[in-house]
């Protein structure tokens, strides 16, 4: 077997782990959009969240609250390790056509 050929297994099953990886920490943050209402002068958010065919809001807090702020950084972490798998995908893709003798 050639060395490339070694070199390009090898970052296959890393791109693999990274795969699995950012799947679980995904898996493990908030999934949703953050809705802004107002009640009665003050304004809350909701996290907004697609169940079965229905959207289902939950309370997260006041605008300025900790508990806003915390599942606002949740979010924004999900969006970028989203981003981070979509290029693995496209990694993982193109490495399996080199391995595999076709063409990019």
């Amino acid at each position: 077997m050639s060395a490339i050929k070694n070199i390009m297994q090898e970052e296959h099953r890393r791109l693999q782990a990274l795969y699995q990886k950012y799947t679980d920490k995904i898996d493990s943050l908030p999934k949703g959009t953050v809705s802004i209402k107002k009640r009665n002068r003050g304004e809350y958010l909701y996290l907004a969240s697609r169940h079965d065919a229905k959207v289902k809001f939950d309370y997260i807090g006041a605008v300025g609250s900790e508990n806003a702020s915390k599942i606002l950084e949740q979010l924004e972490l999900r969006k970028d390790y989203e981003r981070k798998l979509k290029q693995v995908k496209n990694d993982l893709r193109e490495i399996e056509k080199v391995i595999h003798g076709r063409k990019i």
